[in-house]
């Protein structure tokens, strides 16, 4: 490859984001004589188009995600998950796999915070909502869950005043938490499922532009009311066949990724227009 780490500060930024698979009723498909009968229900991809103005992946489809904020991974947290889930797995069993060490990621900011994979899925709920206005929240009245959830999830019912809540989101991370405390609720941590990782590739068109981001599946029963925030996303689109077309993201202009979940082979192929 001839190309070297450079030396130096840490120089990627601790990110997550957050798959959503929406089931989907087909109507009226038919099939080739020759092909087995489509099945009568499917599943498409939540995609959210980034505005020009922004200065990475500009005009692309991704996925509602962004950088991990110290909000996510405050103190204040282990109030709201309390007394039902902690540390140190927050009902997250088994613990989850230890991320491998890749060099110049930069650590954890606070050791005596929120778990790092804990933090990640705060951080993957809050973009939804700020990005997309989806909540993935439960009620802490809700029975305790014994691990991550294998049943199909639903987006929580969006209350009344929550462009005021998202305002205020977007412009302090430190009041989702306070959202959520107002609403009884906490992040949906068990409804994400751990699914792939991705480590941003050096490119001179974006240099200091590096991210070490965890993608999270989360399967939802039902297609969620989507409303983009017109800053940094623009519009949205439920895609069906597990495709999605952005501009390049590595030296070939191509990446793809699978992983499985009860069953189901996930497969997304990102390419290069």
């Amino acid at each position: 490859m001839g190309s070297h780490l450079p030396q130096g500060p840490s120089i990627w930024r601790q990110a997550a984001s957050v798959v959503l698979a929406a089931g989907w009723t087909r109507a009226g498909t038919a099939a080739a004589p020759s092909s087995p009968p489509p099945p009568a229900k499917d599943f498409r991809l939540l995609m959210l188009k980034r505005a020009a103005s922004q200065g990475f992946m500009p005009g692309a489809y991704v996925f509602p995600g962004g950088v991990v904020d110290a909000a996510d991974r405050s103190d204040d947290w282990l109030r709201l998950f309390a007394p039902r889930q902690g540390p140190p797995h927050f009902g997250l069993k088994p613990a989850p796999r230890p991320r491998a060490a890749f060099p110049d990621v930069a650590p954890a900011p606070d050791a005596g915070a929120l778990p790092d994979d804990v933090a990640r899925r705060i951080c993957a709920v809050r973009e939804a909502f700020e990005e997309a206005g989806v909540l993935l929240l439960r009620p802490r009245s809700a029975p305790e869950p014994a691990g991550p959830t294998r049943q199909l999830t639903c987006a929580f019912q969006p209350p009344s005043g929550l462009a005021a809540w998202r305002a205020r989101v977007r412009s302090d991370p430190r009041e989702f938490l306070q959202l959520c405390a107002h609403l009884d609720c906490t992040p949906n941590i068990w409804a994400l499922h751990d699914w792939s990782g991705w480590v941003t590739p050096f490119a001179r068109s974006s240099p200091g532009r590096r991210f070490d981001t965890t993608f999270y599946l989360c399967c939802l029963c039902q297609p969620p009311p989507v409303d983009p925030d017109n800053a940094e996303v623009v519009d949205s689109q439920h895609m069906f066949h597990c495709v999605a077309q952005t501009g390049p993201l590595d030296s070939s202009g191509s990446s793809a990724s699978a992983s499985q979940l009860d069953g189901i082979t996930v497969v997304i192929s990102v390419r290069g227009n």
